[in-house]
């Protein structure tokens, strides 16, 4: 009985002084901690300049704006976020691209103890998204969107008159209450719309606007064909099931057999329907 004692009060003793050591180590963690925050406030790497490069249409003193705003201030109450050493560079460029969505990479990076890069590179229009459904009474294009090369919607569009861009008419993913930006379209849709007015561009004529139908139809107007000119303000008419292969195929076996070279049609040609297998029908004005 009296060795058992014995070892309860060896084990006490000996968890006093394990304790004893813990909170010294606590205590000394946290004094690194403090000094630590208290060298990070100093003013020998405080940021005092940030250099904003590869803009185009994005205000530069808006970005640098968002860039203080995110400089202010404590990580962990204690060290400064405004150090050059220690600013939040993933923070910045994360909320940099959700802030803006018309850049597409940002890169930031410390030049010397008292400046910062913040180095952008801005999306190119490739196609103005102006509704889900193409409305033949719009005389200007007043409600668009500018969208990338991958169907993201990054910017609301000026005015513009027909034909200064491709008009696209398609549902969007991804639009909500507060407005289209950051929406995009369906991932499939886009790869057809992008090869087959590719696909038109290089071998029939410049498309006008692509409209992808609900139902799974697709209607692209040309502009203008150099080997074709009848077909300015045609409409092709096609599946959305038909690769753009099959599409200029097609065409390019119907087309010369419809319209010899040197031979003008009588009537004015208004669509081709191809959305029935290999039969292709041209529709004439009465």
């Amino acid at each position: 009985m009296a060795k058992f004692a014995s070892i309860i009060a060896g084990l006490r003793e000996h968890g006093s002084a394990w304790f004893t050591r813990g909170v010294a180590v606590l205590v000394l963690l946290f004094l690194f901690f403090i000094a630590g925050g208290g060298v990070s406030q100093n003013d020998k790497w405080k940021i005092e300049r940030v250099e904003i490069s590869g803009t185009q249409t994005v205000d530069q003193s808006a970005i640098e704006e968002f860039v203080r705003e995110k400089l202010k201030g404590n990580y962990y109450f204690a060290y400064a976020r405004e150090n050059s050493k220690i600013f939040p560079q993933r923070e910045i460029e994360r909320g940099l691209q959700e802030a803006f969505p018309r850049l597409l990479n940002v890169h930031t990076e410390n030049i010397d103890p008292h400046t910062i890069s913040i180095k952008v590179s801005e999306r190119k229009p490739y196609a103005l998204w102006c509704g889900e459904v193409y409305s033949p009474e719009l005389r200007e294009l007043n409600n668009c969107f500018f969208i990338d090369n991958t169907g993201f919607v990054f910017d609301s569009a000026p005015t513009f008159s027909e034909g200064v861009y491709l008009e696209v008419y398609s549902g969007l993913l991804g639009a909500s209450e507060e407005g289209m930006l950051r929406a995009y379209m369906l991932p499939t849709q886009f790869t057809l719309l992008h090869t087959v007015t590719d696909a038109l561009t290089s071998k029939i004529g410049e498309p006008l606007r692509v409209a992808l139908k609900p139902e799974g139809e697709v209607v692209v107007t040309m502009k203008k064909s150099a080997s074709y000119p009848m077909l300015a303000g045609v409409e092709v008419r096609f599946k959305e099931s038909t690769t753009a292969e099959t599409l200029m195929k097609n065409l390019n076996a119907a087309l010369p057999v419809q319209f010899p070279e040197g031979v003008t049609p009588k009537k004015k040609l208004l669509y081709i329907d191809m959305r029935f297998g290999n039969k292709i029908f041209f529709g004439f004005e009465n």
